[in-house]
């Protein structure tokens, strides 16, 4: 009998563990394991912003099976015999050998696997406006479960009574939508002539003039030029026309 297909997937959010279950509907006797840099796996990132929002107050809700199951490494093992780890990270490949080196980001233990097929599914990173002030307390992403925790923590505070998103497309509008619904006033900022740019323009105004009856502001064709602090925390933003708007938050 041959050697089971060892199969190694990197990128544990949505693609990743989709592609481990496809795999696995494959070829139920193939050597699955999954390396997820985060400690949580398969997250609902959609559900992000209206976490956020205070939608619904369960994070839990954002990485459970419709069944209210914690998608966990027990959870890959037992239901879909996939080895799971969080927290780690693939640190090498070595394509000629076939060898993932991966690294465990808490304790820095390294460790080899063997592969026959590599899934490379780890998304992307965040991009921060390279101006200054970017690294201010206050100045977040909406990329993980962690920042999305950190945004909630933000709101719970009562801290927060205005902010800014900085770009108008899709998910600056879901944050936005999600800032004002735990009533933040919330300013859009938008480098180029008009929001939602991939729309038609019709549609574009549309979308325009309903963010502006639920209360938010939109600022187009002005970028941010500077995240103005103060003790290392957040006060405002400097628009790119030199016009400067209070926040305790931006996005």
């Amino acid at each position: 009998m041959s050697e089971p297909l060892k199969i190694v997937v990197i990128g544990g959010s949505a693609a990743g563990p989709k592609a481990a279950a496809k795999a696995r509907r494959m070829d139920e006797h193939a050597r699955i394991t999954l390396i997820q840099r985060e400690p949580e796996l398969s997250m609902a990132s959609c559900g992000y912003p209206y976490y956020v929002g205070g939608t619904f107050d369960d994070r839990n809700l954002l990485i459970c099976t419709p069944a209210g199951v914690v998608r966990d490494p027990t959870f890959f093992a037992n239901a879909k015999h996939i080895e799971a780890h969080v927290q780690t990270e693939a640190i090498a490949i070595d394509r000629t050998a076939k060898i993932v080196t991966c690294r465990h980001v808490v304790t820095e233990e390294k460790f080899t696997l063997f592969y026959d097929r590599l899934v490379l599914a780890t998304g992307a990173t965040p991009i921060r406006p390279a101006v200054p002030g970017s690294d201010l307390d206050g100045v977040l992403t909406l990329h993980s479960l962690a920042d999305a925790d950190a945004l909630r923590a933000a709101r719970d505070r009562g801290a927060v009574r205005k902010a800014i998103v900085v770009g108008g497309g899709l998910i600056g509008f879901e944050v936005c939508e999600a800032l004002r619904l735990a009533g933040i006033a919330t300013t859009v900022v938008e480098k180029t002539p008009r929001i939602l740019s991939f729309l038609d323009p019709n549609l574009a105004l549309l979308v325009k003039n309903h963010v502006l009856t639920q209360g938010a502001d939109l600022i187009v064709n002005n970028g941010v030029a500077e995240f103005l602090g103060e003790n290392g925390k957040l006060i405002g933003v400097k628009l790119d026309n030199g016009s400067e708007l209070p926040c305790e938050l931006a996005v």
